[in-house]
């Protein structure tokens, strides 16, 4: 009825985040997945099931073993909001290249200007839908490369909030896995090293989902035997710890708990 020869291997699929988890070689407690897309979505692997709502949780892809994960509302959407709005004058196929090189000008910290991204929401661990974005600090010295890399610094200091989130749950990171088309941004994967205190490792193949689908797929019919094989590493990212961060990161969860209210005022 299929007309699939007799014999053909059958294997289980899975969702798009375990396959892009997979395709980076998260195969064993302790491995981190921070996948850059649309979203952050991160994956933390543990030997048994952790107990904390803020988080979600479910079997992982390999017989006892557990997947504790979160994410943010808004994270790559987020970037392209903002060349959408604030870049509309460069040439839209160079407008992230222009705009990565304008960030990487402007310091850590970005001279004093937070930014909340909240800007659909807040999914783990605030799970707070009302939440709102917020650009705090501007003023005449600031300009686009300051800003955008107060957005990538932003969604850095949510991201760390999630780590900080595993780490209360009782499970902390052997190696944190980078995946996705953020890992091309440079000033963004080097902002969530510094400001979560993580080196992350960066594969050869970075598509996700897709290479991942297929490396379990080999894997299920004994054609690979090792990730390592499949998905080399081609660098890793080092964190540096900027003073600066250590004192605009509690400034930055300060100013979402004393404009919460505010935020959901506006909503109505």
């Amino acid at each position: 009825e299929t007309g699939l020869a007799e014999g053909t291997p059958v294997t289980c699929g899975t969702i798009d985040a375990a396959s892009e988890a997979g395709s980076v070689g998260a195969v064993a407690p302790g491995d981190m997945v921070m996948m850059y897309g649309s979203t952050i979505f991160t994956i933390q692997i543990t030997a048994e099931r952790l107990q904390d709502a803020r988080l979600w949780h479910a079997p992982w892809l390999y017989p006892g073993e557990f997947a504790a994960m979160a994410g943010l509302a808004t994270s790559g959407t987020l970037t392209h909001w903002f060349r959408d709005q604030f870049a509309r004058d460069l040439p839209r196929e160079t407008a992230f290249a222009t705009l990565t090189a304008e960030a990487m000008d402007s310091p850590p910290g970005a001279r004093g200007l937070l930014c909340l991204p909240y800007f659909s929401g807040e999914r783990t661990p605030l799970h707070d839908p009302q939440a709102r974005g917020a650009f705090f600090g501007l003023d005449l010295t600031h300009r686009r490369g300051d800003m955008y890399r107060a957005v990538l610094e932003g969604i850095a200091s949510a991201t760390r909030h999630i780590t900080e989130t595993y780490a209360e749950a009782g499970a902390s990171p052997r190696r944190v896995l980078a995946v996705g088309g953020g890992t091309k941004n440079q000033p963004w994967l080097q902002a969530t090293s510094d400001l979560t205190g993580l080196d992350q490792v960066v594969c050869r193949v970075t598509v996700g989902a897709s290479f991942g689908d297929a490396y379990l797929a080999a894997k299920a019919i004994g054609m690979v035997a090792d990730m390592a094989d499949w998905n080399p590493v081609a660098h890793q990212v080092q964190a540096v710890a900027h003073p600066v961060y250590a004192r605009q990161y509690p400034l930055f969860r300060a100013l979402y708990e004393q404009t919460r209210d505010i935020a959901a005022a506006l909503g109505g």
